[in-house]
């Protein structure tokens, strides 16, 4: 994997994080319980009355958004997983944390550096990781 990869991974958790909004969203829109009032005037006055029913939903558009959105998601899962293995296959603990922090994790690296070491600043822990891409 390349630098450019591992900088993808940060949007590509968070457009998992969206797909399964989406996913709970559209699960949700199938045939929903509903309910209100209105007044019945047959008797002369406003009777209020309650109404009860299942909204109708288009079943076979929700399944198809919901496999498309499925699939996308199931894609960026295998491309994190390919990265968390790449990770766990090198040899250097320091690459490790910092690839971990900052593209598995997302922190800013600002964050990376203090959460690898407390005196590392946000430029050693930049540079390091580029380093180790401009080596492999």
């Amino acid at each position: 994997m390349i630098l450019k990869d591992f900088e993808q991974l940060i949007y590509m958790k968070s457009e998992i994080d969206v797909l399964n909004k989406r996913l709970r969203r559209e699960q949700s829109k199938g045939n929903q319980f509903v309910g209100d009032t209105a007044k019945d005037y047959r008797g002369g006055q406003g009777r209020v009355i309650t109404i009860q029913g299942y909204t109708i939903a288009d079943q076979k558009k929700i399944d198809e958004i919901w496999l498309i959105l499925e699939a996308r998601k199931l894609k960026l899962e295998q491309k994190v997983l390919e990265a968390e293995k790449h990770i766990a296959s090198l040899a250097d603990s320091k690459i490790r944390v910092l690839l971990t922090l900052r593209f598995l994790e997302g922190k800013e690296w600002q964050d990376v550096g203090k959460g690898f070491y407390k005196k590392m600043s946000a430029d050693s822990a930049r540079k390091y990781v580029k380093a180790y891409f401009e080596s492999a």
